[in-house]
């Protein structure tokens, strides 16, 4: 069996010797986040794909696939379910449930996870047996919708609760913002706020700490820690000393994230103005988000935030080229669905890119490898870990922002905490850190340190 699987072009029918696996139901960018994941730690996958021509792509490109389909008992035997820790259903909001079903029929003890596009069809996906039903495209339009907030309020701080009053964010600078143009030292943020600076997003790419000679521009995103009032005075230090009008958001794209990130921006009272393909009740502009004359329809050239929202990052790159030249001085929030697109949409002028892909690849991993992550919406990840690998050395000899780009962010211990631990704090067996990192430089963590 070696040797045939060795010289074979298909991908197989079934998959031999593996166990605690993951068997994953489709194949796609938000998968391959997972996949990413599972393999810096070691976890085994195999992905049932019912699609010949895919399945064999893949089994060429060197993946853990099978040919099959998920919503077939044969085929999730063949999977070996009875041994595998968890099912994770992406096929389709209809197909998950028949194949949440034949998961349950096969092996009523493996871990099921169902992803759903339409949030309103989640009960169903649980009556089917589904443990946990995620719906990634409403987290992120909710996401992005505190982000355009941002932009006009100075208090509307989308942060991640570390501790009862310890808080991280993110903070676009806008255009106008006083920090632009400055360092860090230039800038005397912490004297000023209070607030700690751990890290910068420069076009798309995440300095920890921020290089002292790197001078910040209108598209840098600064992450920082603090409490909730340092948090807001810094947060009025990135934006534009000219504060824009709460009715001067755009929103392009009226899809499952468009309509979160209408009804997001709703619930806090602003208004917006929308921008749809497709002729329905709530577009107020029927044209195309990559057209100029629909974008000046809907008063862009007047905005002061663009939400895209739209499918196709290919369009969302257009789009983007499209808002700056005519609003130079716009915030243009982005919605990528693949993860390798974030940093072209940064080389095009967008402000804030979240990848529909990274948010998904997170939350799936947080259930499937049991990690508290903090921070599934946002460019940064977080999770809270005790650190075998690390125990009896200081964070200096651990060496752990060297050795893996992260930054301990807060450490726990018998109920107390230590906010932004110094150099010299010592690791002791049951302490929990909150890290911050990339998703890649938090897998290279969890390899050196948590395995």
């Amino acid at each position: 069996p070696l040797f045939e699987d060795a010289f074979r072009s298909s991908a197989p029918s079934s998959v031999r010797g593996i166990d605690d696996h993951v068997v994953l139901c489709n194949y796609g960018p938000r998968e391959e986040v997972l996949i990413d994941e599972l393999t810096e730690r070691g976890v085994e996958y195999v992905v049932v794909e019912s699609d010949r021509e895919t399945a064999n792509t893949l089994y060429t490109s060197g993946y853990t696939v099978m040919f099959g389909d998920p919503e077939r008992d044969a085929a999730l035997r063949r999977a070996r379910i009875e041994h595998a820790d968890a099912l994770i259903a992406n096929v389709g909001d209809e197909t998950n449930p028949s194949v949440l079903l034949s998961a349950r029929e096969v092996n009523p003890d493996v871990r099921t996870v169902s992803l759903t596009e339409d949030p309103n069809t989640a009960d169903y996906h649980r009556y089917a047996g589904a443990d946990y039903v995620l719906s990634p495209k409403q987290i992120l339009g909710e996401q992005l919708a505190d982000k355009a907030a941002g932009t006009f309020d100075p208090e509307a701080i989308d942060a991640v609760e570390i501790d009862d009053d310890f808080d991280i964010a993110e903070f676009p600078l806008q255009s106008g913002s006083e920090l632009v143009g400055q360092t860090i030292a230039e800038s005397g943020v912490f004297e000023w706020t209070g607030a700690a600076v751990i890290g910068v997003w420069i076009r798309g790419d995440f300095h920890c700490p921020p290089p002292p000679d790197a001078r910040f521009d209108a598209r840098s995103v600064l992450v920082a820690t603090g409490r909730e009032a340092e948090l807001d005075r810094l947060k009025e230090m990135t934006l534009s000393e000219g504060r824009r009008r709460r009715g001067d958001v755009v929103v392009a794209g009226m899809g499952v994230v468009g309509r979160a990130v209408t009804t997001a921006l709703s619930s806090t009272g602003f208004e917006y103005t929308t921008v749809d393909l497709v002729e329905k009740s709530t577009v107020d502009v029927v044209g195309d988000a990559t057209d100029r004359e629909a974008l000046r329809e809907a008063d862009i050239t007047d905005a002061g935030t663009v939400v895209l929202a739209l499918p196709d990052d290919t369009a969302a790159v257009f789009a983007t080229f499209a808002i700056r030249e005519l609003n130079p001085r716009i915030e243009v929030i982005v919605r990528a669905n693949e993860h390798e697109n974030v940093s072209k949409l940064y080389r095009a002028g967008a402000d804030y890119v979240l990848s529909l892909a990274a948010v998904t690849g997170r939350m799936l991993a947080s259930i499937v490898l049991d990690e508290e992550v903090l921070s599934p919406g946002t460019q940064l990840k977080l999770v809270r870990t005790t650190v075998p690998g690390a125990v009896g050395a200081s964070l200096a000899d651990a060496d752990i922002r060297n050795r893996t780009g992260c930054t301990v962010v807060v450490a726990e211990r018998n109920g107390s905490v230590v906010a932004n631990p110094g150099a010299s704090f010592v690791v002791e067996a049951g302490d929990e850190l909150v890290v911050a990192g990339t998703d890649e430089n938090i897998s290279r963590f969890q390899a050196e340190f948590v395995r």
